[in-house]
């Protein structure tokens, strides 16, 4: 880690600090060797001062105990039918489990406890099918999970529920981690599977709720991570700002995902993730030390501070999570009805992400709004991106701004010309 990489990370520790983050572990997770290093991940999170609720599912456990015992389960992972044969079988796996889970947490220093917070109600005929002891959400005791919270005891929340008669039913642990994320008001909801959702889902790795549950339609994810990406989008609609599907797999699975802007699994979402905007003054530090590193290596004309504070209304910037990650100028010659566009960057780490196009199209709209009839640009290294958007190179700069000649003249990069009509 360098020390750029520090810096990413604490910009986003006084955001998380105070808040409360719902991790649900799958049970095959939980019984395979990342699960150490998901623990370790947890208590540094608690060591930030995030708040921290652990769900965990059992069906990986079930189905080896139903092995083991010679049972034939009607369902292990809570969205089916519950015999009374599965159900024996579920409540030992899950209680096992669960114990085995808060002991794993004991190794980190962290205090755990069982919360028996799920009040269900039994799913009834579903289809016209009996679900028997499968069991329908009916509300989380928030205040039993934010009592253990207040007293530094992270809760457990394993994946049964009960009803008012005191019946112990099979619940879903997606669905278990939607409710429980809802009913605390969790800033995160992050579920973690053996199973890498970027394998299934490649074309894009951030949802709004809306493109998810169109997404779920298509029919070509997996059932255990299309029951993660639906429980998540709704969990968004009903007030959680984040959820994160993560494989748990991938080195620093957990806090890859979180302290970074583009991640290592796929989220979705419930506001704006990412959007361009224009400049303002309190962006002016943050822009510097963007563009900073690439001024040094000749890719952009060297700016001080002062010149961008002086320019700063002719910026447009593209943030990922608040934070800003790339840029565009764009300097208006009024006398020639031409605008430039300059000081195009994208911060390493975010590229190939379609944002340079983005910000590009962002540009050119606000050269037209402005009435420039010409867009130009001078390149020393981005030439062939702009000639894949639409710039054509020009040997002749006498079509230059007077006063921009003078400046290309001076400063010796010897950079291509390129221009585009504002139209075209």
């Amino acid at each position: 880690m360098n020390f750029s990489d520090l810096r990413a990370i604490l910009q986003y520790v006084p955001h998380f600090r105070g808040s409360t983050f719902v991790v649900a572990l799958d049970g095959a997770v939980v019984d395979s060797p990342d699960f150490s290093n998901i623990l370790l991940d947890l208590a540094v999170l608690r060591s930030l001062n995030i708040k921290v609720v652990l769900v965990h599912g059992a069906a990986f456990q079930i189905e080896s105990l139903g092995k083991k015992r010679d049972v034939e389960l009607s369902n292990v992972d809570g969205t089916g039918i519950t015999d009374e044969s599965t159900l024996e079988v579920s409540i030992d796996a899950i209680s096992r489990l669960s114990s085995s889970v808060m002991q794993s947490l004991t190794t980190v220093k962290l205090k755990a406890a069982t919360a028996n917070a799920i009040h269900a109600h039994p799913a009834g005929i579903i289809r016209g099918i009996d679900a028997g002891l499968t069991g329908t959400i009916d509300r989380i005791d928030a205040g039993v999970l934010q009592s253990f919270i207040d007293q530094d005891i992270l809760p457990v929340v394993p994946p049964l529920g009960f009803d008012a008669d005191g019946q112990t039913l099979r619940v879903n642990s997606d669905a278990v981690a939607r409710e429980v994320a809802t009913a605390l008001g969790a800033a995160k909801m992050l579920f973690i599977s053996t199973e890498n959702p970027r394998i299934h889902i490649t074309e894009e790795r951030q949802f709004s709720s809306e493109s998810a549950l169109t997404f779920i339609k298509s029919g070509s994810l997996p059932p255990g991570l299309a029951s993660k990406l639906n429980h998540g989008a709704h969990a968004t609609r009903d007030g959680v700002t984040r959820v994160h599907m993560i494989g748990s797999r991938s080195d620093d699975a957990l806090l890859a995902e979180l302290f970074s802007n583009e991640g290592v699994g796929v989220m979705i979402y419930s506001d704006d993730y990412r959007q361009i905007r224009k400049a303002t003054r309190s962006d002016v530090d943050e822009l510097y030390l963007l563009i900073h590193r690439a001024m040094e290596e000749d890719q952009l004309v060297t700016r001080t501070r002062a010149e961008i504070i002086s320019q700063i209304d002719d910026y447009i910037v593209m943030e990922v999570d608040g934070n800003v990650v790339g840029c565009v100028a764009v300097h208006f010659y009024p006398e020639e009805t031409q605008a430039e566009l300059a000081c195009l960057f994208v911060k390493k780490g975010h590229t190939d992400q379609g944002y340079g196009r983005a910000l590009v199209s962002a540009a050119i709209q606000h050269s037209e709004n402005l009435k420039a009839e010409q867009i130009f640009a001078l390149s020393t290294q981005a030439a062939g991106f702009l000639e894949r958007e639409g710039f054509k190179r020009i040997d002749n700069l006498g079509q230059l701004p007077r006063s921009r000649r003078k400046k290309w003249e001076e400063n010796g990069r010897n950079a291509l010309l390129l221009i585009r009509t504002a139209s075209a």
